[in-house]
């Protein structure tokens, strides 16, 4: 870790010390809670982004004690923001925060400046309750609804995530940026957005096949097998196929042929993503569009593809079985209908727990 330039070891690496800097690392400041719990503060932490957005529309679900902790909090980012050159808001056992971290750290030896690495969730140095004002908060100081990390501010200006970070480094265009001086603002005040990441953000990029840093994914165009996709389209998709699902099931007893168009178009959709991408599959598409704000870093798609596959499975067998075994045409037949209904409902669980907890 450096300080104002300098190495902690050759200031005197005391306990003293690093809590007066407020420095948190990954083996002293993160907990390793087990499957269970995790899955319980994920679950958590999502249903309280809601109750946020709620919050944000009906202000008399606030309440004095709430708005008393987010004023606190948000004098405590901007106290950071003041005080370091570049703050780096994360959570404990985040893959893209360590990348964020790495990378940073690589800027360091070449061009000295301060660090300061804030944990708002899965780490022991805060609450449950303070995790919910901490997320809230950084929300609202970036004006964005949906959070993913790390969320990274150089110079008072806000850059972005960790490919964000690594394009702004490739550019060269960081060095400048963290010695720059930093925008006036007035306390509690939306954070400023760095040049780079507001043209980026502004208009998407649908056919720009993101990179994974540090992986040996081809750089293939989007018409080809794509490797890598953002993380948080997987959940905006999911949510698409819960909506077609959930049409689908409404509809296959009072109008069985628009079901069974539905299921088709579901199938060929779920092709284009497997064979292809997001890009160009109707639910990759839309959500791209109007997620490109909230798309999150560049992740695999390997996994997803293998989960989708298994969903194509699951529809030819719902295809084959209502061409084969369904007389005379008639959808209706309850045993049919029974059939899609049970093969739907694990598919509906599954792309649940996708959007829900944004694996």
């Amino acid at each position: 870790l450096i300080y104002r330039g300098t190495p902690l070891t050759q200031m005197g690496s005391t306990p003293v010390m690093a809590e007066k800097l407020s420095l948190v690392t990954d083996g002293d400041g993160t907990s390793k809670p087990s499957l269970v719990n995790m899955m319980k503060d994920d679950a958590t932490s999502y249903l309280l982004e809601y109750w946020q957005f709620l919050s944000a529309l009906f202000p008399c679900l606030k309440n004095s004690n709430s708005n008393q902790a987010l004023s606190e909090e948000s004098a405590l980012i901007d106290s950071k923001i003041s005080n370091f050159d570049v703050v780096l808001v994360g959570k404990g056992g985040c893959g893209y925060c360590k990348r964020a971290k790495e990378t940073l750290a690589a800027q360091q030896a070449a061009t000295p400046f301060t660090l300061d690495v804030y944990l708002i969730a899965n780490t022991k140095t805060i609450s449950p309750a303070g995790e919910k004002v901490a997320r809230q908060n950084i929300k609202s100081r970036l004006k964005i609804f949906d959070l993913t990390f790390p969320q990274i501010i150089v110079s008072g200006q806000y850059i972005g995530g960790a490919d964000d970070l690594a394009l702004l480094v490739e550019s060269g265009k960081f060095d400048e940026l963290v010695l720059s001086s930093k925008p006036e603002t007035a306390p509690d005040s939306p954070i400023p957005y760095e040049g780079s990441l507001l043209s980026r953000s502004s208009k998407p990029s649908l056919f720009k096949v993101p990179k994974v840093r540090g992986a040996w994914y081809p750089d293939w165009p989007f018409y080809s097998f794509q490797w890598a996709m953002y993380s948080n389209l997987v959940r905006y998709i999911s949510i698409l196929h819960l909506i077609i699902m959930g049409l689908t099931l409404s509809l296959i007893d009072s109008a069985p042929n628009l079901a069974n168009a539905l299921i088709f178009i579901y199938f060929v959709d779920l092709c284009i993503l497997i064979l292809l991408g997001p890009v160009p599959s109707l639910c990759g598409t839309i959500s791209t569009y109007f997620g490109w704000k909230l798309r999150g870093n560049a992740t695999s798609t390997i996994p997803y593809k293998v989960v989708f596959s298994a969903y194509v499975v699951g529809l030819m067998n719902v295809m084959l079985y209502r061409c084969f075994n369904v007389e005379a045409g008639d959808f209706t037949d309850d045993k049919s209908v029974s059939y899609i209904k049970t093969r739907y409902a694990g598919f509906i669980v599954n792309s649940g727990f996708l959007a829900y907890f944004r694996l």
